[in-house]
């Protein structure tokens, strides 16, 4: 700044610099978050539905849910495939951990899921404008 008050080309310049980085590390870690969050919530409803099955259950066998893994979803808008893998084959039980995972997405605000067949889908809360972030099947290993 000069002594008449005004600002200099550089300083404007900078200032629309670090707005613009901040712009996109904001949807890159908005991004993250929610893929985060929908594993997260995935992750938990499978963990009940296993607790619960043992516990009404005493007959059965013990399962425990072993790993999550998730395709790369770096792409606004791609089509996201979650597979949760378990100690023990799950065929018998996965209505059970199907819709108790479905019960913990709509709990953590994922209004915009079904059950279709041998999966759970979900599109994303999350939106920027009429974009939609991601699309997610998630299935049982």
């Amino acid at each position: 700044m000069d002594q008449r008050a005004q600002i200099s080309a550089e300083y404007v310049l900078l200032l629309g610099i670090i707005f613009v980085i901040v712009l996109f590390m904001a949807v890159a870690i908005t991004n993250e978050n929610e893929q985060n969050s929908v594993a997260t919530a995935a992750q938990l409803g499978a963990s009940n539905a296993t607790a619960n099955i043992i516990f009404t259950n005493t007959a059965q066998s013990p399962v425990k849910m072993t790993s999550v893994s998730m395709t790369s979803g770096s792409t606004i808008g791609s089509n996201i495939n979650l597979t949760i893998h378990f100690s023990r084959p799950v065929t018998d039980q996965q209505p059970i951990i199907l819709s108790s995972i479905f019960n913990s997405l709509v709990a953590a605000g994922y209004k915009n899921t079904i059950i279709s067949g041998n999966s759970v889908v979900v599109t994303s809360k999350t939106d920027i404008g009429n974009i939609t972030f991601h699309t997610y099947t998630i299935t049982l290993g």
